[in-house]
């Protein structure tokens, strides 16, 4: 097989979740023509593994190879659909409710291959962009303006009209009653 068709096949092991992390050093990898599982493990410094290729790269290493780099990488959103186990690395898990601590709130989930909890920090925004954020900063600034100058407006006509009843004992010029 072609480099690029082993390439192409290890993503294809890999993007179906047949990746499995035993340990730090272990993995294994189920072949996308489901003949079982292959350990891809770390010897004296080379990956390795037990399938029948003789070659030093094949789709099981690879799979192995991309689930471990992208195993450590934190995504900028969270989609659960997408979500898999950070032990295992299984699709299979369930939500288990949440973890509260000094740094915040996380959700926990439980994963239904290994048996293992794990939790991902929890964070509902309003806002999705940071230019919302600067608008409505912007409209709350407007807005502060013109309640200031409504209310200093206010104020000066409850002035005039507070000098003009001292004057005249009337309100609006109004004439009082007298009966």
């Amino acid at each position: 097989m072609s480099e690029d068709g082993v390439r192409d096949e290890g993503f294809k092991i890999f993007k179906s979740g047949f990746v499995r992390r035993l340990s730090p050093t272990h993995y294994a990898v189920r072949s996308s023509t489901a003949e079982g599982w292959q350990l891809v493990e770390l010897k004296q410094g080379t990956w390795t593994c037990d399938c029948t290729s003789n070659s030093t790269f094949c789709p099981h290493l690879y799979a192995a190879q991309l689930h471990r780099s992208t195993a450590k990488l934190q995504p900028d959103y969270l989609d659960e659909a997408h979500l898999k186990c950070r032990y295992c690395g299984s699709p299979d898990i369930a939500r288990c409710g949440f973890r509260y601590n000094s740094r915040g709130i996380a959700r926990r989930y439980f994963c239904n291959d290994c048996q293992r909890k794990f939790s991902i920090p929890y964070v509902q925004s309003v806002l999705q962009r940071p230019s919302e954020l600067v608008w409505l900063l912007n409209e709350v600034g407007s807005l502060t303006a013109k309640l200031t100058d409504l209310l200093s407006e206010l104020n000066s006509r409850l002035e005039l009209a507070g000098k003009s009843r001292s004057i005249n004992g009337t309100v609006n010029n109004e004439i009082p009653k007298e009966g």
